[in-house]
């Protein structure tokens, strides 16, 4: 979250009624963390984020946090240095707004972020809306795909479609999705990104080792994959609001 004011982008972007709109991040580990000690410490950050949920929780929806696969049987086209990503559910474009620019929380969740990542989060963080191509649930494993158009002309509506291959080559995925980035990350160029959710680990490898899925996934045609990323990663702590908690209760859904 920024202790910053929304962008002009932010500011000038008209939000659709009805519309699902997150915020995503593409993170970095601290150089001081070893791969093995990420995944706690992003959870350990997830909690302390999670005890300031009646002035900041109560803008969210859900939170999906994803460590990177530590592979070798996949594309190289997933090799990078990127270690996970979150994505985080909000109830409306108002909420997003309220949360992301918190005035209240953010000094002890930025002096962790220090110890937890590489860089500050807000740097990363981007404002997407959705367009569930197989609708369901996020399930154990995800394949994200981060999209930096070669052409902004009729990138997204073009982006969206070619995405729509993705639904007949994975039938055993539970939920795909494309989303719409409508205010970009201050260090990252995207302006699309895609969720595949698989339901378990053997299933997200052989998928991301599939060179027509990856094609898929790339869109080279549209996208320079050399300014893309691509992210195969397993659920590492998720939340969604409980409705039978209250305005303000959460439940965990799987660590």
């Amino acid at each position: 979250m920024s202790g910053k004011g929304p962008s002009a982008t932010a500011r000038a972007f008209a939000p659709s009624s009805g519309a699902q709109y997150k915020l995503a991040y593409l993170a970095q580990r601290s150089p001081v963390l070893a791969p093995e000690a990420f995944p706690q410490a992003w959870r350990e950050h997830s909690q302390l984020a999670s005890s300031f949920g009646t002035s900041l929780g109560k803008h969210f929806l859900s939170s999906h946090q994803c460590v990177k696969h530590r592979t070798d049987v996949i594309d190289a086209s997933f090799a990078n240095d990127y270690d996970g990503s979150t994505i985080l559910g909000m109830k409306s474009w108002e909420d997003l707004l309220a949360a992301r620019y918190h005035p209240h929380a953010l000094d002890e969740l930025l002096e962790d972020e220090k110890r937890v990542f590489a860089g500050p989060v807000d740097d990363w963080t981007m404002a997407i809306e959705e367009k569930a191509l197989l609708q369901g649930k996020p399930t154990a494993d995800v394949m994200l795909s981060f999209l930096t158009p070669i052409q902004a002309a009729d990138f997204h509506t073009r982006s969206l479609d070619a995405a729509g291959a993705l639904v007949h080559l994975l039938p055993e995925a539970s939920r795909i999705v494309w989303n719409r980035v409508v205010d970009p990350a201050p260090c990252y160029p995207f302006a699309a990104m895609i969720e595949v959710w698989l339901p378990d680990a053997d299933t997200a490898i052989a998928a991301a080792g599939d060179s027509q899925i990856v094609r898929a996934l790339e869109q080279a045609d549209l996208a320079d994959p050399l300014r893309g990323a691509r992210l195969l990663a397993r659920l590492n702590f998720a939340k969604a609001r409980d409705a039978a908690a209250g305005a303000n209760g959460w439940s965990e859904e799987s660590t």
